[in-house]
């Protein structure tokens, strides 16, 4: 079996997982609209639907902090067959459950599956895959959201919630399955000092060729020296500290001696810029907001005036994501991540200001104000989704160094939850306040703000190994895989 297609399979379990995910996002909708319709088992408030719908993230928060302690002490093969478990046991609790309390407990158990798997996807992927094919299976990622999101509310249109919710659980069971028969992260073996097992899992997952054998060598000369560092540390810190609060002391020190490294604040800083960049550019609140937003964007005042508007919008959405692929594949991180950011950026404003020209009376022909805000809409779809919804995937998983892969991912991931909260709640109260054309132009410098963050700080990404990036962030110039290659050859045809 060819190593790409290895690598497919070990990533098939992740999507899987990730299309799990965008069905519980879309399975309220379908939850919601049937038990309106059908007046049963029970009638929900206001009051009983907002905390269905938001508690997710609370437990997402837990998910995110649990997830680096089970990457690190089981690996990232245990950690993902783990992160698995609630989301199908929360399925079974939508399907056997009559009541609010056996709604959010399922939902519960959603947001802690999410929160589990949010620092995970990425970092399977980054340490599976191989450089020039990681851009473009971490790209997938955005296409299963998508799908699942879809595949929920196709189902949910023709079958019953129980229903619905039993076929959902179908995507954590092949996920299972599948993550069962992968072998262990390369990565974390290494981290471990199993270098027997790293390479035989490398082998596998990735072959045996001249340059996988150098990339795999690079990491383990990168641990052996991390670990002799840490080593000398320690003796220093056994002579530095005594008594009962030494521990305390020892794991304070160290916590900041990591917080203070370039290779982990400069990668922190980029994805937890990404991750707001993610957010409020929109990724949750136009499809739960979609029906008010085009509303106040096209002049309607009724949801279903914009019913086919925001079909449309849902299934270029979905487009955006499979042709991001392609994208990912051929162009650098850096064009794609910038042209797409300041193109969001543009059309967010140039619908802000015509909407505030068209309430100012300036714009009076019928076909203007019917094509105009639409075309728009759809380059801020096109600019948005093209790139910065799969980047998101992609620069998360590809900047953090090994050896603080984990604790990384969560600390930035960590913020993903929050600033869900904060964009899903607030959303409401501008577009009442300041209106939609507000709230564009508060969004649109949020977006600036984090694209200049990301200008100074993001190094080029693409094709290169994860061990080339860590040394670019602590300042060293790396040996590239070719250059080593080169050099093995020169030694090879030397004369002895």
């Amino acid at each position: 079996m060819k190593p790409f297609i290895k690598q497919a399979f070990v990533v098939s379990g992740a999507a899987l997982n990730i299309m799990g995910h965008g069905c519980a996002h879309g399975y309220p909708a379908v939850l919601f609209a049937q038990l309106k319709r059908d007046g049963g088992p029970v009638t929900l408030t206001d009051h009983d639907t907002s905390w269905i719908a938001s508690v997710v993230g609370v437990m997402g928060i837990v998910g995110n902090f649990i997830s680096p302690i089970l990457m690190t002490r089981f690996g990232r093969q245990k950690a993902h067959l783990i992160s698995t478990v609630p989301a199908l046991l929360g399925w079974v609790t939508f399907v056997m459950g009559n009541s609010v309390p056996a709604f959010l407990l399922a939902r519960l158990l959603h947001g802690l599956a999410l929160g589990l798997r949010t620092p995970l996807a990425a970092i399977l992927v980054a340490e599976y895959t191989e450089p020039k094919y990681r851009g473009a299976f971490l790209g997938t990622f955005a296409i299963s959201l998508g799908l699942g999101i879809l595949l929920s509310h196709v189902w949910g249109a023709h079958l019953s919630w129980r229903m619905t919710a039993a076929v959902c659980s179908l995507f954590p069971l092949v996920a299972m399955a599948i993550i069962g028969l992968s072998p262990e992260s390369p990565g974390w073996l290494v981290t471990k000092g199993k270098f027997v097992e790293a390479r035989k899992a490398f082998r596998w997952v990735r072959g045996d060729g001249e340059e996988q054998k150098a990339e795999l060598d690079s990491m383990i000369k990168a641990q052996e020296r991390d670990t002799s560092e840490s080593e000398t540390v320690k003796v220093v810190k056994r002579f530095s500290w005594t008594g009962v609060l030494r521990p305390a002391f020892d794991a304070l020190k160290n916590a900041m001696r990591i917080f203070k490294k370039r290779e982990f604040y400069k990668p922190s800083i980029i994805a937890i810029s990404m991750l707001i960049i993610f957010e409020f550019g929109g990724a949750h609140m136009v499809p739960a907001y979609g029906n008010l937003i085009l509303q106040a964007v096209l002049d309607k005042g009724d949801p279903m005036q914009v019913a086919w508007q925001f079909t449309a919008i849902d299934l270029l959405r979905t487009v955006c994501a499979l042709l991001a692929i392609f994208l990912l594949k051929y162009f650098k991180r850096r064009t794609i991540l910038f042209t797409s950011g300041v193109m969001t950026v543009l059309s967010l404003t140039s619908v802000s200001v015509f909407v505030y020209l068209r309430n100012a009376g300036l714009f009076t022909s019928a076909w203007v104000l019917e094509v105009v805000p639409m075309c728009l809409m759809i380059l801020y779809t096109l600019s948005f989704c093209l790139g910065l919804v799969p980047l998101n995937w992609v620069i998360c998983g590809e900047v953090f160094p090994l050896a603080y892969r984990s604790l990384g991912s969560t600390l930035s991931t960590s913020f993903l939850t929050p600033s869900f909260v904060v964009s899903m709640k607030t959303a409401p109260h501008l577009y009442s306040s300041i209106g939609v054309q507000g709230a564009f132009l508060v969004y649109s410098a949020t977006l600036s703000v984090c694209l200049c963050v990301m200008y100074v700080m993001l190094p080029e990404t693409k094709d290169r190994t994860l061990q080339d990036i860590e040394e670019s962030f602590k300042g060293r110039k790396a040996v590239d895989v070719e250059t080593q290659m080169n050099l093995i050859d020169r030694v090879n045809v030397a004369p002895n």
